[in-house]
Formats: structure tokens, C-alpha cells, sequence
């Protein structure tokens, strides 16, 4: 039984050595500033509720972004919720750091999509979420921008 034991811990090293993945990457300074950013209307996007992060957070786990369907809009909570026709619903990763005080909003800096996150309070290590956006394209690459105040 010691035996079974030591090679289970052993199997399960990597497991442990391995750093966790970065949920979103923060904006690099390559990434046009804000004045070539175009913002993506508040009520074009919702977030996942909490009871359904788990799912969302599944789904997300290989990619930052996916299409999704009518159903899965329901799923999330909003089934009166739907995008404009030249829009399709996406489930998005995102980021926070105080989320009782802050809010979302999403802006699209030429291809790349950036999940931005403002709020109240001293900064702490980032917290997982997920929106649901009409989006008119799938975006190249989704990035953080997260913010807080005192």
C-alpha cells in the first residue's frame, strides 16, 4: 500500500509542478491605445451568472472564446436575451478583481477583443468569469484590462 501510494505522488508531480494558465492575458502595449478602440454597447453583452461559472469555465477551458446558440443563451440565464442580425452570441472568458464594486465593459481594438473590468478597491489577485457578447466577428485574440481605485 506504501508503494501504491509513492507512485501516485509521483504520477501526480507535474500535476503540481506545472504553473496554472493565465486565465486572459493583460493588454500588451502593442495593442492600439484607447483612442482606437471601439467600444461594444453594455447592453450587447451580460455576464454568466455564478451558478453557471463552473459550465462556462469548462467550455472555456481550451479557448478564450466560442460561438454559441440560442439555447445556450437560456442556459446562462438570459433566454429573452438576443443579439442584433449582424451579430452572433459568443461566451467569452473575463476577468475581475472586485466584483461586488465594479463593472464590464468590452471594446474591440482592431481584431483583438479586450475585456475590460473597472472597480473600486485595492487590487487582488484576478477572479474568473465569463460573458456571453454579440460580437460581429470571433475575435483574434481576447485580452484583459483590469482596474481598480482607492
Amino acid at each position: 500500500m506504501k508503494h501504491l501510494a509513492i507512485l501516485l505522488l509521483l504520477l501526480s508531480f507535474p500535476t503540481f509542478a506545472e504553473s496554472p494558465k493565465v486565465w486572459l492575458e493583460p493588454v500588451p502595449s502593442s495593442v492600439s491605445n484607447g483612442h482606437d478602440r471601439a467600444e461594444i454597447a453594455t447592453g450587447s453583452f451580460f455576464e454568466v451568472p455564478a451558478s453557471k461559472l463552473d459550465t462556462a469555465e469548462a467550455w472555456l477551458v481550451d479557448t478564450s472564446f466560442l460561438v454559441q446558440a440560442q439555447d445556450d443563451l437560456a442556459y446562462f440565464g438570459r433566454p429573452d436575451f438576443t443579439c442584433p442580425a449582424a451579430t452572433k452570441p459568443y461566451l467569452v472568458r473575463a476577468a475581475y478583481i472586485n466584483g461586488g464594486t465594479g463593472s464590464f465593459s468590452l471594446q474591440w481594438a482592431g481584431s483583438a477583443l479586450i475585456v475590460s473590468h473597472a472597480s473600486l478597491g485595492p487590487g487582488d489577485t484576478p477572479s474568473r468569469s465569463a460573458l456571453v457578447a454579440c460580437l460581429s466577428h470571433p475575435p483574434s485574440i481576447v485580452f484583459s484590462l483590469l482596474s481598480g481605485a482607492l
